[in-house]
């Protein structure tokens, strides 16, 4: 028999993170790009990732509301140059994290005239910027992200377009406007489409409730879950969606550590 051989031990520099910021965008209100932000959050903070919440969406800042006792949360009104000046206030002092930042609804026009301040900062810190964008199920939603893509697409390192399932009933066929040659474009450039779960609406009706919203992970522990109302069976819903955002983000990180 032959002898096994001894696995190579793991060093610190080869588990180090690589830090990236990521901005959720969709350009319209109620696509669910808060739903997005706030999951993947949740599951970097699960992969022990060190993080920087940035929430532009300062009337209803959803992401920072459920992170701000777990992590760094900041706020910024993208709608001005005075932000984008304010987010790299905030990231110099986290140049070893991963930021993400939530947008609100219409923030395009301003991310076309303000985004290269970030980005000529990003790449002097070697940071790679990500657009994680939130696809609506609207007959407009594909042009809307064409017109992105031609205005200030380039300015990203990786463009990650997120079907929100949660708005389809798990059904990939409503976005069928994403079946076709701009989608093969993207992916072929190194693009990825992501195929987000819905959360039973119990489920996120309880979670989203303002007035005791805590991280989706938390929640998933028996004694918190029943802190913010969850049954049993919400909990293992909850458990089992969890499990599916791991497996659908996971491929989105596979070399965001070295190892």
């Amino acid at each position: 028999m032959s002898e096994k051989k001894a696995e190579t031990p793991v060093t610190a520099e080869q588990t180090k993170q690589v830090p990236r910021c990521i901005i959720v965008q969709g350009d319209k209100g109620g696509v669910g790009k808060s739903f997005v932000a706030r999951a993947l959050a949740d599951y970097l903070r699960n992969k022990e990732e060190k993080l920087l919440i940035i929430d532009s969406d300062t009337s209803n800042p959803d992401v920072s509301r459920m992170f701000e006792s777990h992590l760094p949360c900041k706020l910024a009104d993208l709608d001005n140059g005075d932000g984008w000046m304010d987010v790299i206030d905030y990231i110099v002092g986290y140049k070893d994290h991963t930021i993400i930042i939530n947008t609100p609804g219409g923030i395009g026009k301003h991310m076309k005239k303000h985004i290269k301040l970030l980005v000529d900062y990003l790449s002097k810190q070697n940071i790679p910027l990500e657009l994680w964008w939130t696809l609506s199920l609207n007959h407009d939603a594909v042009n809307l992200l064409e017109n992105a893509y031609k205005e200030y697409g380039h300015h990203f390192a990786k463009l990650r377009v997120v079907c929100n399932l949660h708005f389809s009933d798990g059904n990939h066929a409503p976005y069928c406007l994403w079946e076709g040659p701009f989608r093969s474009n993207i992916e072929n450039a190194g693009g990825m489409t992501i195929w987000f779960p819905g959360l039973h609406i119990r489920v996120v009706n309880k979670l989203f409730n303002p007035a005791n919203v805590i991280p989706f992970s938390v929640a998933v522990d028996a004694s918190l879950g029943e802190a913010v109302g969850l049954t049993t069976s919400e909990q293992y819903k909850l458990m089992g969606w969890c499990e599916e955002i791991a497996i659908c983000f996971a491929p989105a990180f596979s070399h965001s550590i070295h190892k």
